[in-house]
C-alpha cells in the first residue's frame, strides 16, 4: 500500500506540464487503461482533427516564428487544459491522501486488534477485507494517474496538430518557413524581431478556440 501511495504522489508530482513545449515535439500516445466513466466522457469527447495539406507556391524569401513561451502562456486553449489538469490531479490527490490516513487507521485498529486478542477471527478477517479493499482503491487511482497523464499527452498531441492546420491556413503562402523559439529549448538562437508574428497567430488561435466552445454549448 505504502509503495502504491508513494508511486501515485510521485505521478502527481509530474502530472500537469506544458501541453505544447515544443512546435514539432510529437510522441506516439499509449492506450489509456480503463477508469472511471467521467474520464472516459472526458477522453472521448476530444476529436481527431483532419489535417489541413500545405501547397506549395512559389517561394517569397520570408521567414516568420512563433514565441512558443508565450504561446503556453496566452492561448485560451492551453490555459483552459491546464486548469482542467490541475482540477483532475488535485481531486485524486485529495482521494489518496483520504485513502493514506484511512489505510493507517485501519492497519493500526488490525494489529491492535490481534495483539490483545480481544477479536474473532471473524472480526479480523472483516478488518482484513477493509486493509485489501483500501489498497484496491489505491491501485484505482494509481490507474487514474496514469489516465490523466495519457490524457494530457493525447491532447498535446492533438494540440499540435491543430496549430499547424492553423498556420497552414493562415500562412497561404506569406512565409516559406514559420520557425518556433523557445527560451528553454533555443533551437532559434536569434532573430529580427520585425519577423515575429506570435501575436497575430495568438489572437487566432483564441478566436477560433472561442467560436470552437461557442459550437460545443
Amino acid at each position: 500500500m505504502n509503495k502504491i501511495l508513494i508511486a501515485v504522489n510521485v505521478l502527481l508530482i509530474a502530472a500537469v506540464v506544458f501541453l505544447f513545449y515544443k512546435m514539432y515535439d510529437h510522441q506516439p500516445s499509449a492506450t489509456p487503461a480503463e477508469e472511471p466513466k467521467e474520464q472516459e466522457v472526458t477522453q472521448k469527447a476530444a476529436t481527431a482533427e483532419k489535417q489541413v495539406t500545405q501547397v506549395g507556391n512559389t517561394p517569397t524569401g520570408k521567414i516568420a516564428y512563433v514565441d512558443i513561451d508565450r504561446l503556453n502562456e496566452e492561448s485560451l486553449e492551453i490555459i483552459d487544459l491546464i486548469a482542467e489538469s490541475k482540477k483532475r490531479k488535485n481531486n485524486i490527490e485529495a482521494s489518496v491522501e483520504s485513502l493514506s490516513m484511512q489505510y493507517q487507521k485501519k492497519v493500526e485498529e488490525f494489529q491492535m486488534s490481534q495483539k490483545a486478542r480481544i477479536a474473532t477471527e471473524s472480526d479480523l478477517r472483516n478488518k482484513a477485507h477493509e486493509i485489501e479493499t483500501i489498497e484496491k482503491e489505491a491501485q484505482n487511482k494509481q490507474l487514474m494517474m496514469d489516465n490523466l497523464s495519457m490524457d494530457i499527452s493525447e491532447k498535446n498531441a492533438q494540440f499540435q496538430k491543430h496549430v499547424k492546420n492553423v498556420l497552414v491556413k493562415w500562412n497561404n503562402g506569406r512565409y516559406d518557413y514559420v520557425l518556433s523559439y523557445s527560451e528553454a529549448v533555443p533551437s532559434l538562437l536569434l532573430g529580427n524581431t520585425t519577423l515575429e508574428v506570435t501575436s497575430e497567430v495568438i489572437e487566432l488561435l483564441n478566436k477560433e478556440y472561442k467560436e470552437r466552445k461557442a459550437t460545443k454549448k
